[in-house]
């Protein structure tokens, strides 16, 4: 069998000149194992798999939701009734390849993107390496911004025939744009509590419109419909996408809009990426589908939002494709299910109206299908589990139905495999730090038996059974960390720290602990070198760094990271030292 499908898969793969496969990526924000109903939440790093379980480093469940948003009366930071209404996912899932072993090489949005579209490790960003040029420990983050002169997957695709389009978010550069004042409010007055190029909306008092601003007013409508204009030119100028539409220039909360126009609109998205297969359906082409949600789980008041809001004005009429948000709620009850499980079923919705669509146009099969997270919530901006993340692809008569691969499979992978797949190749001079992952799928081919995870000041190593973590910051950090330590003993309150690796002050009025609460996830969070078997350690509560009888295999994952962080531009600690 595993030979007929390899041979099955060769053939289709070859046979793609001739019929080029469309492709349509959905891009989910910060989706976690427990959000869809194909994984086991018991035996998947989750929030609620890691309370069922008891794997919590604190026991007590907090009023904040990891992402710092805080919850509403009643709700839980963990799924109570973990049972999940995703009756698409279910579909892809039994139509394709559930992916287990899913990495993103960083576990933030920016970088996530950036290797998502470039096959490349996000500490090559041109930005990046232009601030913190080899030699200087750089703080990987949200600072991995995509450049227009190089290659990325819309590129790579549009030169071989491909009409390409980007629909939702794109976070992947700044706000340094001449075109619009984010130093100013609407009505003309100064209003900042930060200084500097590149001064960011949510670096204001409010927002680039004040929170006053009537976001009914006519006036205050044409100037987001004029910043909206400036942000779209501008990616699609960077990016080479030839449609951009719908645009999330950033994540809602930091757009330049009056506070009240600042929430998802995933009917809206759901509703250009229809009419972009729509346009092109006679035609080989890649939808870049990148939705907002959830990014803030485990909340139900996104029901309560306009429908009328988007970052480029105010709609008129209700957008078509997807059930109403009442119906959401209403199958929800129906099933037992408490209301904050409803954005996972809002967003399998919305995958379901882009198979419906494929459907009904007769371009299913004859196209991939890959459903996948940017990272999940839980570790995010560690290099935790927050790295892996779900992810499911479909492509009929070439991945077999209803299988799942185990292996490790990264967003690094992602352009040269569709590329393959479509009988084409990245440039000879671009940098591609990926592989194609398709032959392998339902085979015993050769692939990596590693992967070098980085995020902040952090690296790891993850393997089949084990991940190594390095903490190696600055000096300075360090020193902030340290003083943070002393404080936090000395302070009356629960003792807590609120600088982790990242060097961020997380504000204790808060409620959290380091950013997005990951000492309160991770026992061994502070500890600068960590050990983890993931065979019976999924959610990493016990550190194995010191076992004498684990040193040879703490040789050995070191020896991996040395060997991957000598491929990269920057030095890290003792590892990849360059000659």
């Amino acid at each position: 069998m595993k030979n007929m499908l390899m041979t099955g898969l060769a053939m289709g793969m070859s046979a793609c000149a001739a019929e080029k496969p469309n492709i349509v990526l959905m891009y989910v924000d910060d989706l976690d194992f427990d959000q869809v109903s194909i994984y086991d939440t018991d035996s998947f790093p989750s929030y609620t798999g890691a309370q069922r379980t008891g794997n919590l480093a604190s026991k007590n469940l907090i009023t904040a939701n990891q992402n710092g948003r805080f919850l509403k009366t009643g709700e839980m930071s963990w799924h109570k009734n973990p049972t999940m209404l995703t009756p698409n996912v279910a579909r892809l899932a039994k139509e394709g390849v559930v992916l287990d072993r899913f990495y993103l090489t960083t576990s933030v949005c920016t970088p996530s993107r950036y290797s998502l579209l470039t096959g490349r490790y996000a500490s090559r960003s041109p930005r990046l390496l232009s601030e913190n040029p080899p030699g200087t420990v750089p703080l990987l983050g949200w600072n991995s911004h995509m450049d227009s002169g190089e290659n990325n997957l819309a590129k790579d695709l549009k030169a071989a025939g491909y009409k390409t389009g980007l629909v939702g978010k794109w976070h992947l550069n700044d706000y340094d744009i001449p075109e619009i004042d984010f130093a100013s409010g609407y009505d003309g007055h100064h209003v900042r509590n930060g200084t500097g190029k590149g001064l960011r909306p949510f670096q204001l008092v409010g927002s680039y419109f004040l929170p006053t601003a009537d976001y009914g007013d006519p006036a205050v409508q044409k100037e987001v419909g004029r910043i909206y204009d400036v942000m779209q030119k501008r990616v699609q100028r960077i990016s080479g996408f030839d449609v951009v539409d719908r645009l999330y220039y950033a994540n809602y909360g930091e757009l330049p809009i009056p506070r009240h126009m600042k929430a998802h609109n995933l009917e809206w998205l759901t509703e250009g990426a229809l009419n972009f297969i729509d346009d092109n359906k006679d035609e080989p082409f890649f939808l870049y589908f990148s939705i907002t949600a959830p990014h803030g789980q485990y909340f139900a008041d996104w029901m309560e939002r306009d429908w009328r809001v988007t970052p480029a004005g105010m709609l008129t009429e209700k957008p078509k494709g997807m059930p109403s948000r009442e119906s959401v709620l209403q199958r929800i009850q129906a099933a037992g299910l408490p209301p904050q499980n409803t954005m996972a079923t809002w967003i399998d919705d919305s995958l379901g109206a882009l198979l419906k669509k494929l459907d009904e146009t007769g371009l299913a099969e004859n196209t991939i299908v890959l459903f996948l997270s940017d990272h999940q919530s839980r570790g995010k901006l560690t290099v935790h589990e927050g790295h892996r993340a779900p992810g499911v692809i479909r492509w009929p008569g070439q991945i077999q139905p209803a299988t799942r691969e185990g292996r490790i499979i990264s967003n690094i992978d992602m352009l040269p495999s569709l590329l393959a797949a479509v009988g084409s190749v990245p440039p000879a001079d671009a940098v591609v730090d990926g592989r194609n992952f398709f032959p392998i799928l339902g085979n015993e081919g050769d692939w990596r038996d590693h992967l070098l995870l980085e995020t902040s000041y952090s690296r790891a190593i993850v393997s089949k059974d084990w991940k190594y973590i390095a903490h190696r910051p600055p000096q300075e950090v360090l020193d902030k960390m340290e003083a943070d330590r002393i404080a936090s003993e000395q302070a009356d309150g629960d003792g807590r720290r609120h600088v982790g690796w990242s060097g961020r002050y997380t504000n204790p009025a808060s409620g959290l602990g380091v950013r997005f609460n990951a000492d309160q996830d991770f026992p061994a969070y502070f500890d600068a070198d960590q050990l983890y078997n993931l065979a019976d350690d999924v959610f990493e509560q016990r550190n194995l760094y010191t076992n004498p009888e684990l040193q040879s295999k703490v040789k050995e994952l070191k020896q991996q990271m040395d060997a991957e962080l000598k491929k990269l531009p920057h030095a890290f600690g003792e590892f990849g030292e360059k000659l």
